[in-house]
């Protein structure tokens, strides 16, 4: 089964169709590559959704443009695409039209704007990134290998979305630009192009939210229900007490009805209990005259004291 961040790859590929928008999500790619110099680019991904958009993509440029494919299929892990891209001549044919002369990659982002940018933000995720599974817990990451570029992504995509605000840490060798709270990477995968991914994000911290709620209300409940059950039992041991030391016979007729009814139903509630009476009581009521019992047994175990 295909891991929840393989998902959003694939329905972020589903959606590049344009040739403009394969060429800016392309120029993320490449931008995020770890490996493009200016006679080889070596590319790797486990989305196999990419790997048939591949193709597409290179042909939005040029259709002269040649390059090698392996499958690495790995036992117990997902499979592997990689896509390698050699010589001058051929790396210069698929970079000049997406790249500006002696421009720098920092600075290419920077120039993308728009619909441009959001699909170059969307081609460095599906090349570096990754997005937790929500059931699992969220942390939405970019491993990028040049902690220049790092930085100006980070800048540019929240001067672009002022409520994605990527946070920076270093991993080996790498500049991790990631996040941790739910809306801010539901709106980043709407961003990158996972509207569904992003709803079923927003849809599993509902979920949470009320398996939460619904926990804490069992919790309470149950908390409750222990608390009546050991008032129920010292008002049974109050109301006994009473009875060996001088008979319920000397209580008054009030407390000697709500005596008899305790001692009929040790596990009813104050309510259900004066639903019992006749005429019947109220909570409040019948709370009232089992404290004036507990107070008749408190000074019998004072004399015994």
């Amino acid at each position: 089964m295909a891991s929840f961040s393989n998902q959003v790859k694939t329905e972020i590929c589903s959606g590049i169709r344009k040739p403009a928008d394969r060429r800016a999500f392309l120029t993320g790619i490449l931008l995020s590559a770890r490996r493009c110099t200016a006679s080889e680019i070596i590319l790797q991904t486990e989305c196999e959704a990419f790997a048939e958009l591949f193709p597409k993509l290179i042909q939005s440029v040029s259709s002269g443009i040649r390059f090698d494919t392996e499958f690495r299929a790995r036992a117990g892990r997902q499979a592997m695409w990689c896509f390698t891209i050699q010589g001058a001549d051929q790396v210069a044919a698929l970079t000049k039209p997406l790249f500006p002369a002696h421009t720098e990659r920092p600075a290419i982002l920077s120039a993308l704007g728009g619909r441009g940018l959001a699909f170059a933000a969307a081609g460095c995720f599906v090349m570096c990134g990754s997005v937790t599974d929500p059931e699992r817990r969220y942390h939405l990451e970019i491993a990028l290998s040049d902690a220049e570029f790092a930085a100006v992504f980070a800048d540019v995509l929240a001067a672009a979305q002022p409520e994605i605000r990527l946070k920076a840490t270093v991993r080996k060798h790498d500049t991790v630009l990631y996040l941790k709270q739910n809306e801010q990477i539901c709106d980043a995968l709407t961003y990158f192009g996972a509207p569904n991914a992003s709803m079923e994000l927003a849809a599993q911290q509902v979920y949470k939210n009320v398996r939460s709620m619904t926990n804490r209300r069992t919790n309470c409940d149950l908390a409750n229900i222990d608390k009546s059950v050991a008032a129920g039992e010292q008002q049974i041991s109050d109301i006994e007490l009473i009875r060996e030391k001088v008979g319920l016979d000397s209580l008054p007729a009030v407390l000697q009805e709500i005596a008899a009814a305790r001692l009929a139903d040790p596990e009813a509630s104050l309510r259900e209990l004066g639903a019992k009476l006749d005429p019947p009581l109220s909570r409040s009521g019948v709370n009232h005259r089992l404290q004036r019992i507990s107070e008749i047994a408190a000074k019998f175990r004072g004399n015994a004291n």
